[in-house]
């Protein structure tokens, strides 16, 4: 079920549950920045303590399995500093504190850790498979560059949901202008986004037209087999008809 590989991580089944618990962060984190009061605050708590109770009982599984439980915690440093920095308690405590530069950077750590969780998880399920990690890292890297800017740029971002749709609407070059930065240190964000999306759309659009390729390849490859069969199987029946001597 469980194995501790040489470096002291261990491998275990439950991948899908944390990449899932990692998605389903980004829109709580959403909820969290732009609700205070109603209904769809008290969702945003509960999933809070929802999401944070997996990566809790992934850690917890990993250190209980471990034949060498101190080289699996410094394996798994980032499952550890996750179950640290995303406990609900902090973000209520620093509010009630009315710490908002602290409760600011605390939400900019919590995202960081989280989006190196989330594409950690996608290369163990996928093995390699470029695709859906470059898919993965653009979305993250959109949604990572929207909340720096509504955390940085709190005069013209006032929402943590109008950063990441500056960011997406940076990244795939649309453009709308509805919303943009003025402040310097949001231009500055602006540009490192800008550049970073060329690359990341560059290797998404190589590895899309790659995947194509090679399924077309796949398919001529297997006609060509199918062909050869036939001619193999045809030649041998003449063979046979052949009169012997």
């Amino acid at each position: 079920m469980s194995t501790q590989l040489p470096n002291g991580r261990v491998e275990h089944p439950f991948e899908p549950f944390v990449l899932a618990a990692t998605l389903a962060l980004i829109p709580v984190l959403i909820i969290e920045h732009d609700v205070s009061s109603g209904p769809w605050a008290t969702i945003g708590v509960i999933a809070n303590w929802a999401i944070w109770a997996v990566f809790a009982a992934e850690l917890a599984f990993i250190l209980v399995v471990a034949p060498r439980k101190a080289a699996a915690l410094r394996a798994h440093w980032l499952d550890a500093a996750i179950v640290l920095v995303t406990l609900p308690l902090y973000g209520a405590l620093l509010s009630s504190l009315r710490s908002v530069r602290l409760y600011r950077l605390l939400r900019l750590v919590r995202a960081g850790v989280v989006i190196g969780r989330a594409l950690q998880a996608e290369r163990n399920l996928t093995s390699g498979n470029a695709l859906r990690l470059a898919v993965l890292a653009t979305v993250f890297l959109t949604v990572a560059a929207g909340a720096v800017q509504a955390t940085v740029d709190t005069h013209d971002f006032a929402t943590f949901w109008d950063g990441v749709w500056w960011a997406v609407v940076t990244v795939t070059t649309v453009g709308y202008g509805d919303i943009y930065p003025t402040t310097v240190p949001g231009r500055i964000i602006g540009m490192v986004l800008m550049l970073t999306a060329i690359g990341f759309l560059a290797v998404l659009t190589a590895t899309v037209a790659s995947h194509f390729v090679q399924v077309d390849q796949e398919d001529s490859n297997e006609q060509i087999l199918e062909t050869l069969q036939r001619i193999e199987a045809d030649v041998a029946e003449l063979k046979a008809q052949l009169p012997a001597g």
